[in-house]
């Protein structure tokens, strides 16, 4: 049980690699730190300054970049927020809008007999984490070396993921861009994080499964403003990522509805810092992968690893549009990451990964 909860909180945060973001006055969070569990409950919902409403970066405008060049970023480091003074606080954005406690009458109701006083409560100026919150915690009590161990499996290039930034200038700000986001898989050696690494591309998020630059997740209202490179608001990101065992292996796709990413870039423009990733996992759909790894760990049916999937639905805390009706259960859950990125290259077409059974 121990291991298939590992597993579990381990392809979350692989599969949400790709997607990052900076430190800008909506709301989000620093690097590194670490999550604890709980919140205030002192007092009822109220709009955030920090609202995740609107179109974000780009201000409306559409992309476009005749050339299709751009600059490739694969990330090289995750941050998740792990901790008992409440790091995970600082983790992800505001994308409801609101300011939520324990309290709050203007929230979604809980789902699968959650409390309200686990799920509600928001980090900092009203940042939506309750992944960081409510999962994070128990993870790492059970692998505490979880985090290290995912690090490790980007350090010795098992995966990454990657963006594709077109028509980035070398300075100056850019109202409208366009980036594309892929799965990276194993790149065969020990990266270097140079900007020499050309790893291939995972082709279950391709339109065209022999081209590598045919990715359906892009960010057509993506900008950069100073330093701060910013994805736009209300973006979907997908990412497949394998998870194996010794003796057999499956792979878990994860969509993040409301998401947002921003990142600071450096002043060369050839690498990232504190980025930072919100958005919202559908709660239903996250259960459907978690049983692809009680599958791979031979537990359907395991009363234990059924406890796991009623956890994983109590930590629902939001609508997976990002909103919140109190005349609706929770069917969301929010998360928060950060990451740091480098230079990379895109290479061909790798190997599709393998989806297994799941329980039922």
């Amino acid at each position: 049980m121990h291991w298939a909860l590992a597993f579990v909180t381990t392809v979350i945060t692989a599969a949400a690699v790709g997607c990052g973001g900076g430190v800008d006055s909506d709301n989000t969070g620093g690097r590194g730190g670490s999550g604890g569990a709980g919140g205030s409950t002192s007092s009822s919902s109220s709009s955030g300054s920090g609202g995740e409403g609107g179109d974000g970066g780009g201000g409306g405008a559409v992309a476009s970049c005749p050339t299709k060049e751009g600059t490739v970023f694969a990330v090289r480091e995750l941050f998740f927020g792990e901790g008992n003074s409440g790091e995970w606080k600082k983790f992800g954005f505001n994308v409801d809008g609101q300011v939520s406690t324990g309290l709050s009458s203007d929230v979604c109701m809980p789902n699968s007999g959650g409390s309200a006083q686990n799920a509600h409560p928001d980090g900092d100026d009203g940042i939506d984490n309750s992944f960081g919150k409510n999962l994070l915690p128990t993870i790492l009590s059970l692998y505490p070396t979880w985090v290290q161990d995912v690090n490790n499996g980007i350090q010795n290039g098992n995966f990454t993921a990657l963006t594709k930034v077109e028509c980035l200038p070398a300075s100056g700000d850019a109202p409208a861009l366009n980036t594309l986001l892929f799965g990276g898989t194993a790149l065969g050696a020990m990266p270097k994080f140079d900007g020499t690494d050309t790893w291939p591309v995972e082709p279950a998020l391709l339109s065209d499964p022999m081209d590598p630059l045919s990715t359906t997740i892009t960010f057509p209202k993506s900008s950069v403003t100073g330093t701060l490179y910013d994805s736009g608001k209300n973006v979907q990101v997908i990412l497949s990522v394998p998870v194996r065992t010794a003796n057999d292996s499956t792979s878990i796709k994860l969509t993040l509805y409301s998401a947002r990413m921003t990142m600071n870039l450096s002043d060369d423009r050839k690498s990232a810092t504190s980025g930072m990733i919100g958005g919202v996992l559908n709660t239903e759909e996250f259960v459907a992968e978690v049983n692809k790894i009680g599958a791979l760990l031979s537990l359907c049916g395991n009363p234990l690893f059924d406890n796991l999937v009623n956890q994983v639905r109590q930590a629902s805390d939001i609508l997976t549009d990002g909103s919140q009706d109190p005349t609706k259960t929770c069917d969301g859950i929010s998360m928060g990451l950060g990451f740091d990125m480098v230079e990379a290259q895109l290479g061909d077409v790798g190997p599709a990964n393998e989806v297994g059974m799941a329980c039922q």
